[in-house]
């Protein structure tokens, strides 16, 4: 079958193919596993893995969202600031103050405390080493709630 380009006045021959498809013969299905948890890893050992919530990782998981939740505020404090923020507004400064005890202890580490580009916009050296430090602080509590859980090697 030919075809006319309408625009160029070309012809073009139109070429069809087709295939045939064959059939896959179906895949059985795998047994069933076991409701039992094994480590596989064991070295041949069947070794058989915790799954209950011991009270040291509930503990984690809190610390965990507490600290989280601490430095989601902070972060949102520097990019309050950053956008140059009313202050006048109740969630912003809701945000402030919820954020101001726990910058503090962080402020004057640099020469610089804050940093003024243009207009009301802010940039909070201290806030930002907040961060830092309280991160680095999460990770240390994270770290000694994990020591009981670890295996004598």
């Amino acid at each position: 079958m030919t075809h006319r380009d309408p625009v160029t006045g070309d012809t073009h021959e139109h070429v069809t193919e087709e295939r045939v498809v064959t059939p896959v013969t179906p895949v059985t299905p795998a047994a069933p596993a076991s409701s039992d948890q094994v480590n596989v890893n064991a070295a041949g050992q069947r070794t058989y893995v915790a799954t209950e919530m011991t009270p040291l990782a509930i503990a984690r998981r809190i610390v965990g969202l507490l600290f989280g939740i601490l430095i989601g505020l902070i972060v949102i404090r520097v990019i309050l600031l950053l956008l140059g923020a009313n202050e006048g507004n109740a969630i912003v400064d809701g945000v402030y103050g919820i954020t101001e005890p726990f910058v503090a202890p962080f402020r004057g580490v640099f020469s610089i405390d804050t940093v003024r580009p243009t207009g009301a916009s802010v940039i909070d050296i201290g806030a930002l080493v907040a961060i830092v430090g309280w991160s680095l602080i999460a990770l240390v509590v994270l770290a000694i709630l994990r020591i009981p859980d670890r295996s004598a090697v």
